[in-house]
């Protein structure tokens, strides 16, 4: 399989290459044309200005030919390197240039209706006139001529150039073109070289940036801009976004790897523990029913984890189907979750401030998805609500046909740092987990999954002791 380097170098030169020929044939195909045309005007001259002679010197006919017209026509001929000959009226050959002495040309008998030229022409033009009467090929113009003062023809007139002259002139463009492609052809290789290695390093480097990643090596940047094209950039650019989401979901992966490790090490070794002991005997029995409620306790916070690990995977595979979405009210929801919170409450003596609207709040959702989330939120806030603090919990209509629902309580604030990691996976704002025992770092990943599978948006704010998540609901 060829490369794309040798590919676009082949392409390129045989693109000059038929260029440059295409180009010198077409040149030379002119400069013959303006060759054959330029001794067509000259031997037309030549012949006008010996007919002229020819008429001069004969008034009634050209059978007497004079010392001064073959004088003038042997002048003429070294003058211009073209020959002529004048024939009277029946084709015979009375005068040449060739000298003042007499030649093997005179007395050649020419067939005259050779010599007459096409209608609306005043000369015949042709490389057949004097095959027979010179020993190479030549050009040849033949001219009427006409007796003095009438319209009556009484002879012609033949001037003729050699042939090899126009060879020669092609020769010399020939060689001229031979010249140019050998000098501009190199300049051009060396040329196309340069700019296809240039576009096509690009490709290289793309091509094992791309080996390298696929090694794991999730870091590696393809350099964009310098020689690039357009397109090449758009590439390139497209290569490291997806290679940098790609080093980011590695660093998410292995962050959640030791994460669900050390959330599923913490319960199991207290669960070994306490287990060994009663085995080994080291736990007395009066106190065994109290280590195997702590077991016990373990165990459900495992299945929490577990349970959780699998709603989230279901969420992020399917997302919520658009047939269990339907209306229901808001307002109920909400008032079902806070009564089920009732007793904890009470236990902590929260006081709960409720702003609801005064009809009902028709929502458009999957309503045991929803629950859920104000049930994660609700818990929350109970759970890091101080005692004797305040529970706020509020719907409310947003200008675009939305209802928002908030959850708040009073207490310790979140840090701005802590703040854009509340909804990461096992992220605890309590490192100590001194007191989110029972907490996986689960429930507010799983409200903003729930939130974001149905398009929605969810906010959270922490200042001034106060704790608030907001969430977005579209209307019925």
């Amino acid at each position: 399989m060829k490369r794309t380097f040798s590919r676009q170098l082949l392409l390129t030169l045989g693109l000059i290459l038929l260029t440059i020929l295409v180009l010198s044939l077409s040149f030379q195909v002119l400069y013959y044309s303006y060759t054959i045309n330029m001794i067509h005007e000259d031997l037309s001259s030549t012949a006008e200005a010996a007919a002229d002679m020819a008429q001069a010197c004969n008034v009634d006919t050209l059978a007497e030919q004079t010392l001064v017209l073959r004088m003038q026509l042997s002048f003429i001929s070294r003058a211009t390197e073209e020959s002529v000959v004048v024939l009277d009226r029946s084709g015979t050959v009375t005068s040449c240039s060739c000298g003042l002495q007499s030649c093997n040309h005179l007395g050649y008998q020419f067939d005259t209706t050779q010599l007459n030229p096409q209608e609306g022409e005043n000369e015949s033009f042709s490389a057949k006139l004097v095959t027979d009467l010179y020993d190479q090929k030549r050009y040849a113009v033949a001219m009427p001529v006409y007796t003095y003062g009438t319209t009556q023809r009484s002879g012609y007139v033949i001037a003729s150039a050699d042939a090899q002259l126009a060879r020669t002139v092609m020769t010399s463009t020939l060689r001229l073109n031979l010249l140019t492609v050998l000098t501009v052809l190199p300049l051009a290789v060396a040329a196309v070289y340069l700019v296809v290695s240039k576009q096509t390093k690009p490709m290289k480097q793309l091509a094992d940036a791309a080996r390298r990643l696929g090694r794991g090596q999730t870091s590696v940047r393809v350099p964009t801009g310098g020689f690039n094209t357009a397109e090449m950039d758009e590439l390139a650019v497209a290569f490291n976004n997806m290679s940098q989401a790609l080093e980011k979901s590695e660093t998410k992966r292995q962050e959640f790897v030791a994460n669900v490790s050390h959330e599923l090490k913490t319960p199991m070794t207290t669960i070994s523990g306490y287990l060994d002991g009663i085995l080994d005997g080291t736990i007395p029995p009066e106190q065994q029913q109290k280590y195997m409620q702590i077991v016990s306790s373990e165990v459900k916070r495992l299945s929490r984890l577990v349970r959780n690990m699998l709603e989230i995977s279901r969420l992020q595979d399917k997302g919520i189907p658009e047939e269990k979405k339907c209306d229901f009210d808001l307002c109920e929801t909400v008032g079902q979750v806070l009564i089920s919170f009732e007793k904890k409450i009470n236990d902590k003596h929260i006081e709960v401030q409720i702003q609801l609207p005064d009809e009902a709040a028709m929502g458009f959702a999957d309503p045991d998805s929803i629950t859920q989330v104000v049930y994660n939120l609700m818990d929350n806030a109970v759970k890091f609500c101080p005692e004797g603090g305040t529970l706020g919990v509020g719907i409310s209509q947003t200008r675009n046909n939305k209802y928002l629902v908030s959850v708040s309580n009073t207490g310790p604030t979140i840090s701005p740092e802590e703040l854009p990691l509340v909804f990461d996976r096992f992220h605890k704002t309590d490192k100590s987990r001194s007191v989110d025992r029972d907490g996986v770092g689960l429930g507010l990943y799983i409200v903003k999954t729930i939130i974001c599978s149905h398009e929605e948006d969810i906010f959270v704010s922490s200042k001034d002791g106060k704790t608030e998540f907001s969430f977005t609901i579209r209307k019925a």
